[in-house]
C-alpha cells in the first residue's frame, strides 16, 4: 500500500511563519485516490506537519529552458518536480538555478544538494539520497538548515519522503519558507537525519552549501494595492493587495470580523489573465498563511516573469460555517458526539488505552468533493484541561464515493485525570456558501 507524506518543521521561526506551516495542514485539499494517507506532526507545538501531493505531469519545456538543461547535469529532474508550477518554470528560464553538488556521505548513504532555485521569500532545494546497497529504501526523516556562523534565522520547511521507485535513490526536494526580515545566512549547513526501510537511523549526516544572492537580490517584489470589497452570501472581506515574487504570487485577503461565519478556504482560488491563462496553487508548498488576526495570504504561482495587463481573482466557491458551530464536542464515557457542525459527522469508535487517544469518524460528502479530503482535526483539548499531541491520521474512501473515513491517534501529555468531554475546533469542513466570485485586481 503506497502512502503520499509530507512533513513540515519550525526553526527559530516568528509565530506568522508557524503559523504559515499550519496553515498548510488547514488549507491542503488533496487529490482523493482509493487508499489510505497517513498524516504525521513531528515535535511538539514548534513542529507542524501537512499532507501535499505532488502531482507530476509531462514536461513541457520552452526553447530556452530546453537549452538551459541540456547542459546542465541534473536539471532534468529539477525541471520534473517543477513542472506543475509555470511561476518555477519561469524562473528556471530567467537563469534563477545555483547549481550546487554538495555532498556527504556515511555508513553507504550519500546525500548531495543539487540546486538552488530561491528568493527572498522561499526556497527550493533539489537533493539526491542515495545507498550502494541495492535493496534498501532510503528516505529522508528529519531536516534542519542552521547557520555555521551560530547566528539565528527565522525559517520554516517541508519536505516528502522521495521517490517510491527507486528504493535505494530517492531525487527530490525540499521546501523552505523565509520571514521577510530574515537575514537569510550566506553558507548553511543542512543536517539530514536518513530512514533505512522506514527506520531513522541515530546518526545524521550533514552538508555545508553557498547560497549565491545574486541570483535573485535585483528581483524585488512587485505589490498592487487593491482594496477592493467582495460579499458572497452575506460574508464580506477586502482583497487588500497582490504582491508578487518570483517564486509565488501572495495575495492577501482581510475578513471583516463581525462576519457570523468563519471561513476555510476558496474552492479553485486563482488569477486569471486576460489572455485566460490561470495561475494556481498546484498542491507543492504552502497554500496559505495567517495574515493579522482577521486576514490571511494566500499563495499561488508567480506572475513575476510573465507581467500581465490585466489580472482577475476567481473562486468557484467558499468552504465557510457558522462560527457557533466550529467546535465539535465528544462525550469521553458515552463515546458519543455531544456537538457536531451536522449530522454529515459520525463518531464511528473512540480508543482511550493509557496516554493514547484514537478518534474514528465518518464524513458524508457531496458529489462535488469526493476528490478531497479534509484535516477535520485541529488542537485537542479536554474538560480537565489536559494537553495533548497529534500523532498521526488516516483517511479513505468507502465503497460508496461520498462516505470518508477518517482516524487520528493523540498522545495525553499530562495526567490530570480522565476527562468527562473531549474538544477540538475544526480545521476545515465541506460546507459552502452560496455563491462565487470574479474581480479585477489589475
Amino acid at each position: 500500500m503506497q502512502e503520499d507524506t509530507q512533513r513540515a518543521q519550525s526553526h527559530t521561526m516568528p509565530p506568522q511563519i508557524e503559523q504559515y506551516i499550519r496553515n498548510g495542514i488547514k488549507q491542503a485539499n488533496l487529490v482523493k485516490k482509493k487508499r489510505r494517507r497517513r498524516f504525521i506532526r513531528l515535535g511538539s507545538g514548534a513542529a507542524a506537519c501537512m499532507l501535499l501531493l505532488s502531482f507530476f505531469f509531462s514536461i513541457k519545456l520552452s526553447p530556452a529552458v530546453a537549452a538551459y538543461v541540456s547542459h546542465i547535469p541534473g536539471m532534468e529532474k529539477l525541471v520534473e518536480l517543477i513542472s506543475d508550477d509555470k511561476g518555477m518554470r519561469l524562473a528556471v528560464e530567467h537563469n534563477m538555478v545555483q547549481s550546487v553538488g554538495a555532498s556527504t556521505s556515511l555508513d553507504g548513504v550519500s546525500f548531495t544538494i543539487d540546486q538552488v532555485l530561491m528568493d527572498q521569500k522561499r526556497m527550493l532545494v533539489f537533493y539526491t539520497l542515495q545507498s550502494e546497497k541495492l535493496d534498501q529504501h532510503v528516505s529522508l526523516d528529519k531536516i534542519e538548515l542552521t547557520n555555521p556562523n551560530g547566528k539565528d534565522w527565522q525559517y520554516g520547511i517541508s519536505w516528502s519522503p522521495g521517490n517510491h521507485k527507486e528504493a535505494s535513490v530517492s531525487r527530490d526536494r525540499f521546501d523552505v519558507y523565509i520571514s521577510e526580515d530574515s537575514n537569510i545566512p550566506e553558507t548553511l549547513t543542512a543536517k539530514v537525519t536518513v530512514a533505512i526501510d522506514n527506520a531513522p537511523q541515530d546518526t545524521p549526516l550533514y552538508v555545508s552549501f553557498a547560497i549565491d544572492k545574486t541570483k535573485y537580490v535585483s528581483l524585488e517584489k512587485q505589490v498592487y494595492p487593491v482594496m477592493k470589497e467582495v460579499t458572497v452570501d452575506g460574508l464580506h472581506f477586502t482583497i487588500e493587495q497582490i504582491a508578487v515574487f518570483p517564486t509565488q504570487t501572495e495575495v492577501s485577503i482581510l475578513f471583516d470580523p463581525a462576519n457570523k461565519k468563519h471561513v476555510f478556504d476558496f474552492d479553485q482560488l486563482r488569477l486569471v489573465d486576460e489572455k485566460g491563462q490561470n495561475y494556481a496553487f498546484w498542491g507543492n508548498g504552502v497554500p496559505s498563511r495567517a495574515y493579522g488576526e482577521n486576514g490571511m495570504v494566500y499563495n499561488l504561482e508567480s506572475t513575476y516573469f510573465v507581467q500581465p495587463a490585466k489580472l482577475y481573482l476567481k473562486a468557484n466557491g467558499i468552504r465557510a460555517i457558522d462560527k457557533d458551530k466550529l467546535e465539535v464536542v465528544i462525550d469521553a464515557k458515552a463515546k458519543t458526539l455531544v456537538k457536531a457542525p451536522d449530522t454529515q459527522l459520525q463518531l464511528d469508535a473512540l480508543r482511550q488505552t493509557g496516554d493514547g487517544l484514537g478518534m474514528d469518524f465518518t464524513l458524508e460528502v457531496a458529489q462535488q468533493d469526493v476528490n478531497h479530503f479534509y484535516g477535520l482535526v485541529n488542537e485537542l483539548t479536554d474538560d480537565l484541561g489536559n494537553e495533548y499531541d497529534y500523532v498521526q491520521g488516516t483517511s479513505s474512501t468507502r465503497d460508496k464515493e461520498t462516505t470518508q473515513s477518517y482516524g487520528y491517534w493523540f498522545k495525553r501529555l499530562t495526567n490530570k485525570g480522565e476527562p468527562s468531554f473531549y474538544t477540538f475546533t475544526l480545521n476545515n469542513y465541506p460546507i459552502r456558501l452560496h455563491g462565487d466570485f470574479s474581480v479585477q485586481v489589475k
